[in-house]
């Protein structure tokens, strides 16, 4: 565990920040690589992540917040201390791609070929950003006797809950689990021709993978929902369940509406067939 990487006077850089900053370089640089092959203006498409980056933060901190709502009730200055963790990633992903789709149609870009060309990066982003919260201490797992279990110090939040124990690096999971991801959307992205196809291939992955990965992971008691077996169901692997069958479900209508998409410009633009003069 390492939440500080360095302090220099006034400047102090954490390893959860340093993360998000390392994703967000690394993403936009795929992402724009992207948006040159799709044919995408890149000074738009830098816009559209910009937003996007913005209120991803934003919905995540805010989801987290209503989550935990007595936790701040009685300290609201702490609300805006990203730097101690605590964001929802639903409630990032939400806001963020709201707030992507509208930019890119408010800047005259085609808001599933947008999101097609960040897919990469945001499954990327996830093997930065559970690194962050591994160094950090946050999104900690449950108690194990597999060899590979880790320790925290006597100061961090895994520490106080489960003692000298040995718990999941359940951030590493899933920061595996972001750069396989990654690895197979690199892999399709030149055959899922549909616009939006890739990008929701992202979401029902995710969705899918994380069901599993959380049975690893340690949550407040109330978020536990019912039982399967030995193991605890929470609300995030229900909602995980809810937005892969959305993702398919979105497949399935952007796949429907293809060939139609694809003829209305043809029709539009074939030159009418001239009349033979009377």
């Amino acid at each position: 565990m390492h939440p500080d990487v360095f302090t220099w006077g006034l400047i102090h850089v954490r390893s959860y920040g340093l993360m998000l900053a390392v994703a967000f370089l690394v993403g936009t640089w795929i992402a724009l690589k992207e948006a040159r092959r799709l044919g995408l203006d890149e000074d738009r498409v830098i816009t559209v992540i910009l937003a996007t980056l913005v209120f991803s933060v934003l919905g995540a901190r805010a989801m987290y917040v209503l989550e935990h709502i007595d936790e701040f009730r009685h300290e609201w200055g702490s609300v805006l201390a990203l730097w101690q963790g605590g964001l929802t990633l639903y409630g990032g992903m939400v806001g963020g791609t709201v707030a992507g789709l509208w930019t890119a149609k408010r800047v005259g870009l085609a808001p599933w070929s947008v999101a097609d060309a960040t897919a990469p990066s945001v499954a990327l982003g996830n093997l930065f950003g559970r690194v962050g919260c591994f160094l950090n201490g946050c999104c900690y797992g449950r108690p194990t006797k597999l060899p590979w279990g880790v320790t925290y110090p006597r100061d961090s939040f895994p520490y106080a809950e489960f003692g000298p124990v040995p718990i999941h690096p359940a951030q590493l999971y899933f920061a595996a689990a972001g750069l396989g991801m990654f690895a197979i959307l690199w892999s399709l992205r030149r055959r899922l021709t549909v616009p939006g196809h890739l990008f929701w291939t992202y979401i029902a992955m995710f969705a899918l993978v994380r069901i599993p990965l959380d049975f690893t992971r340690a949550y407040d008691p109330g978020s536990v929902v019912g039982h399967l077996g030995s193991l605890d169901v929470t609300e995030s692997q229900l909602t995980s369940l809810a937005l892969a069958m959305f993702g398919v479900l979105m497949i399935l209508r952007l796949k429907r509406r293809a060939p139609a998409a694809a003829a209305s410009p043809a029709a539009a633009t074939e030159p009418a067939t001239p009349r033979p003069p009377a």
